[in-house]
């Protein structure tokens, strides 16, 4: 049976250069700002949760895209703030106020999978952190 190279494509397992475009291609380039390793943290905790294909990746997002730019534009309570400030620094702070986004992509991500894993996935972000 014949299948076309792009139905071939999207069963391929996604690498960190597949996950970056894809993530541009669907959220704003400020968000932008994770590190390699970051990255690759979260692709290695998205294939835990079964999404594996080029496929899968592209609609998990596209599944959470809209609330995810909706939540990363909300003013952020004066609490979060200062926890902020105090974990990224006062250039970054102020360039994140100024530029109205709170998360890079490994963080919109993570929202989109304690979404759709519930408490599995908090579970699982639990032991990760050592809570």
């Amino acid at each position: 049976m014949y299948s076309s190279k792009r139905k071939i494509i999207e069963q391929e397992t996604f690498d960190l250069v597949h996950l970056q475009k894809t993530m541009r291609s669907l959220f704003p380039k400020k968000n932008d700002c994770a590190s390699k390793s970051d990255l690759e943290e979260v692709a290695n905790e998205l294939n835990q949760f079964n999404v594996i294909t080029k496929k899968q990746l592209r609609l998990f997002l596209k599944k959470y895209r809209r609330w995810l730019i909706k939540i990363d534009k909300e003013p952020m309570g004066a609490t979060h703030q200062r926890l902020y400030r105090k974990i990224i620094g006062d250039d970054a702070f102020l360039d994140a106020m100024r530029r109205q986004y709170w998360f890079c992509y490994p963080a919109l991500i993570r929202n989109a999978m304690e979404v759709e894993f519930g408490e599995e996935y908090e579970q699982f972000a639990n032991e990760r952190d050592q809570i």
